[in-house]
């Protein structure tokens, strides 16, 4: 009876491996299909801006012209700032799904040893009281390890993101008011 449980618990964890495996790969996969999105997205602006910034100068009014290339380049500028936005968002969203991931795969394992631990608590000989409890003090304190390091490395990501937006955003109020000033002219 005793090699049949076993036996059950072992196809069950191999079955929570391979689900939990299946959850991180369709995580990636999505976040990297939506990176590809991005990229494409980009790429084809891009082409789009380059061919119409390419053409050459005609006689008339030079001023309509330059007014115009300049407007395609504060145009390009608000899509690089557009795209840079997105691919941080979607690293913020992508890191927040694998660390809510690891935090779900890290409390399934320190539960399943914690049942473990009670279990030897209860089966052991005396005097090993010493033992489990310095057991669940470990498992406590490497506990509030992960979780310190999730919290840091999302309050990271948090901060990233923010000083992106904020390195960005000058170049786009100057090039903003640049365009102002000289349709005013």
């Amino acid at each position: 009876m005793n090699n049949l449980v076993s036996a059950q618990k072992l196809a069950k964890a191999a079955n929570g491996n391979i689900e939990a495996f299946q959850s991180l790969a369709d995580t990636i996969l999505n976040a990297t299909e939506r990176l590809l999105a991005l990229n494409i997205d980009a790429a084809r602006s891009a082409c789009a801006r380059v061919s119409v910034s390419a053409a050459p100068l005609v006689e008339g009014d030079m001023r309509e012209q330059f007014a115009s290339r300049l407007a395609a380049q504060n145009q390009s500028l608000e899509q690089a700032a557009d795209y840079f936005r997105n691919v941080n968002e979607l690293f913020f969203q992508t890191q927040s799904e694998i660390a809510a991931f690891g935090t779900r795969q890290f409390d399934e394992a320190a539960r399943g040893l914690g049942e473990f631990v009670e279990n030897f608590a209860h089966t052991a000989p005396t005097g090993t009281n010493d033992f489990v409890n310095a057991v669940k003090t470990a498992m406590s304190n490497a506990s509030a390890a992960y979780e310190s390091f999730v919290k840091t490395s999302r309050d990271v990501a948090e901060t990233n993101l923010a000083a992106a937006s904020n390195a960005l955003q000058p170049m786009l109020t100057a090039q903003a008011n640049s365009t102002k000033s000289r349709k005013a002219a």
